[in-house]
């Protein structure tokens, strides 16, 4: 009782910390009463709060390592409360001491190192095609693998691109990738604060089992804007912010159509994407944003007279209320709705055809104290599935789906002392879907079967990490966690280009589940340098693989997925050094991926055995830069034709033997194609003007024209046929232009 009369007596501090350029939190930031033991950290929103302080006089103190610090007089009287702000601004030499001093943050609170946190101006430095990708710059991180150079689907720890959840501003995106592997659908200048998780992710996240890539959009700075051209793509930006009132609108569109066939390649596809983002701060302690997002691909090739139509497009339209309560709790709610769809048409032999939508409503709220930080959330979705097949004359598919989902999340995370960090979650989910199932005959258009579809899964979770600091540059780490996720992807095992076709779990199949087991060591230097080493196994009591060879037609329950089981095992390794003149980091992954039906056993398309990239950039100086990325990867495993034999038979008809050929083919996965690697190079400068800035930029890609193999086929018009290889991207140079004001 007298501890409460003394917290109802003593006085609260509490404001929010940015930076004067950017706008964004100076996270970590130490906010202190000189000359006493008062004092708090700014939190991931920016926030801050110095409870039970006696009244009196004192002097306050912001301070961040690569800032110029503040100081200010507060008078705090009995049982007050008062709202410090500040705008801190970069010291002459504060960037890279920031990069440091952000980096050993993360360091010391991040619980596994199965973390990353990507820096914008990382990836734009990192050579691309024409084009600074931020999918493109996680396929060189560990435990991150592709299957071509035409696509940037994530394949993370022997997990398929289904298992990797995709937000936006907390909202998901079904499809963020288009064709050809030159783009993903964000474009750098609209998004900050990128956050990958590899694996051991918290219960925060759910309904994925491999990794989370969270992405917020970026709050807008004051007035500015930029175009950019290259030979692929050009786009722009604008954006403005007048402190409580801030907007940022960015678009994109290509000519890809145009360009690539002079290097002889027959794509003719376009894309288009737009983001705006919006922002209102009525009061210091309130914030609302909102997003608006479309991206649309198109692709219509004609391959031997037979037309192949495929298309996609993405929206999202979402809206954030974050609030900072006292003492000193931050809640934050999301509201949002995303719609996909997907076609795919080939001339009269198929049409197919995906929709989704989905509206999804977010809660949570946040304590952070000297020493835990408790948060707790739900969430709950309604989803709308379509999924149409004809296939004819075999079979129609005709799948509507509309499923509910419903989580809530608990999180504690306790630093008892500086060597040690453990953080404990539960989520406990509820997936219930009713949809009819209709299946007919094509070739006699009899209605084979109709029924209504009913699912209740309980699905509990649980998520444990734990590091301990040996040193206070080395720690170690544990993770472990099951996961559930209640939709699949029609993936062949075999595509090199995902089609993204998705349907929620129905009939007889369960959803699918992994378990997590993370280990992990870490090493920091004092520049921010990082060394991690981290062994990794992943089990998977049921999972669900696309059945290529279906032909029940009557019965889509039993024909559609194999179920089965599946494990992941393996280790990644990194270097990371993103401070000086020369930053990159190099990345080894060693993996295993199979899965286990009750028939048989074999490596996934994706079990990729060795990975190993090296990025580099150097500051030439007089705003030079150049940088390489040199990737080499063992041969992704698929199955193919061993040979031929003739089977003869004798023919009633001609009254002689007669032969025909029959193919021998492997089993499943056993052949490897060949290793994969290139040598990626780029170069840019940038002048400065009254008005902004122009930069000049240059890469090539492939720079030794190496002929890696995407695919296998067979010349049938020779004798004996003749074994022909369809290979990736060949040498391809690129130059492109960018004002900024």
């Amino acid at each position: 009782m007298f501890e409460f009369a003394l917290f109802l007596l003593n006085a609260t501090i509490e404001g929010r910390v940015i930076d004067a350029e950017s706008r964004q939190a100076v996270v970590g930031c130490n906010v202190y009463l000189d000359g006493t033991q008062f004092g708090a950290n700014v939190d991931q929103d920016g926030f801050y709060s110095i409870e039970r302080i006696p009244e009196g006089s004192y002097k306050l103190v912001f301070s961040m390592l690569g800032y110029k610090e503040q100081t200010r007089t507060v008078i705090l009287k009995k049982d007050s409360r008062i709202r410090e702000n500040a705008t801190l601004e970069l010291s002459p030499i504060g960037l890279p001491q920031v990069e440091i001093s952000g980096r050993r943050t993360e360091f010391e609170n991040e619980v596994t190192s199965s973390s990353f946190r990507i820096n914008r101006d990382a990836i734009k430095r990192s050579p691309a095609m024409g084009e600074k990708d931020l999918f493109r710059t996680l396929l060189t991180l560990p435990g991150v693998t592709f299957t071509s150079d035409f696509t940037t689907a994530l394949y993370v720890r022997g997990g398929s691109p289904d298992q990797n959840l995709v937000l936006l501003d907390n909202m998901v995106l079904y499809n963020p990738f288009h064709l050809g592997g030159f783009f993903s659908t964000f474009m750098l200048d609209a998004v900050d604060n990128v956050e990958f998780l590899t694996g051991g992710f918290p219960s925060r996240y759910g309904n994925r089992l491999s990794s989370v890539l969270s992405v917020e959009s970026a709050e807008p700075e004051k007035f500015g804007g930029y175009v950019s051209s290259s030979l692929l793509a050009t786009e722009g930006a604008i954006w403005a912010n007048s402190g409580k009132i801030g907007g940022l609108a960015t678009a994109r569109f290509t000519y890809f159509d145009k360009i690539i066939p002079l290097f002889g390649i027959n794509f003719p596809y376009q894309f288009a994407d737009i983001h705006a983002i919006g922002s209102w701060r009525p009061t210091p302690r309130t914030r609302f944003e909102t997003t608006l997002f479309y991206t649309r691909d198109n692709l219509n090739l004609g391959v031997q007279d037979i037309p192949l139509d495929l298309g996609w497009e993405n929206y999202l339209a979402t809206a954030r209320w974050i609030q900072q309560l006292r003492d000193p709790w931050v809640s934050k709610l999301w509201l949002g709705w995303t719609h996909y769809n997907a076609s795919m048409h080939i001339s009269d032999l198929l049409d197919q055809f995906n929709s989704i939508d989905d509206i999804t409503l977010k809660a949570s709220m946040t304590r952070a104290a000297e020493k835990s930080t408790f948060e707790f959330g739900a969430e709950a979705s309604a989803y709308k599935f379509i999924y149409k097949t004809d296939a004819d004359p075999f079979a129609v598919y005709n799948i509507d789906g509309r499923p509910l989902y419903g989580a809530g999340y608990v999180t504690w995370r306790w630093k008892p002392s500086p060597l040690f960090l453990f953080e404990a979650g539960t989520r406990f989910s509820m997936y219930y879907a009713l949809y009819p199932d209709t299946l007919k005959d094509s070739i006699t258009d009899e209605v084979l079967g109709v029924d209504t579809l009913i699912r209740l899964d309980p699905e509990p979770e649980l998520r444990l990490s734990a590091k301990y600091f040996l040193t206070a540059d080395d720690a170690v780490n544990l993770s472990l966690g099951n996961y559930h996720q209640n939709i699949a992807m029609i993936l062949p095992q075999g595509g090199r280009i995902p089609t993204n076709f998705w349907i929620p779990v129905f009939g007889r199949y369960e959803p699918q589940q992994s378990i997590h087991f993370i280990a992990g060591y870490e090493h920091m230097f004092k520049d921010g340098s990082r060394i991690r080493f981290e062994p990794y196994y992943k089990y998977y009591p049921y999972l669900l693989a696309f059945n290529e060879t279906a032909i029940n037609i009557k019965d889509v329950d039993e024909s559609m997925f194999e179920a089965g089981k599946g494990r992941s095992y393996g280790a990644d390794f990194s270097v990371e050094k993103l401070t000086g003149k020369l930053t990159g980091w190099i990345s080894y992954s060693l993996g295993f991926s199979r899965f286990i039906s009750d028939t048989l056993e074999f490596y996934t398309s994706f079990d990729r055995r060795h990975s190993f990239n090296i990025v580099a950039n150097y500051d030439l100086g007089s705003k030079w830069n150049v940088s390489a990325k040199w990737t080499f990867a063992t041969g992704m495993p698929y199955a193919g034709t061993l040979g031929r034999v003739r089977i003869y038979y004798w023919d009633p008809f001609y009254q002689k033997w007669v032969y025909n050929w029959f193919t021998i083919e492997s089993d499943r996965n056993t052949l490897r194609f060949p290793a994969y690697h290139r040598l990626d190079i780029g170069a840019s400068k940038t002048w400065q003007f009254k008005w902004g800035s122009l930069t000049a930029r240059a890469d090539v890609i492939n720079v030794y024209n190496q002929k890696n193999v995407m695919l296998y086929y067979y010349d049938m018009d020779s004798e004996p046929p003749v074994q022909q290889a369809v290979n990736m991207i060949p040498i391809f140079p690129s130059v492109g232009l960018e004002a900024r004001f």
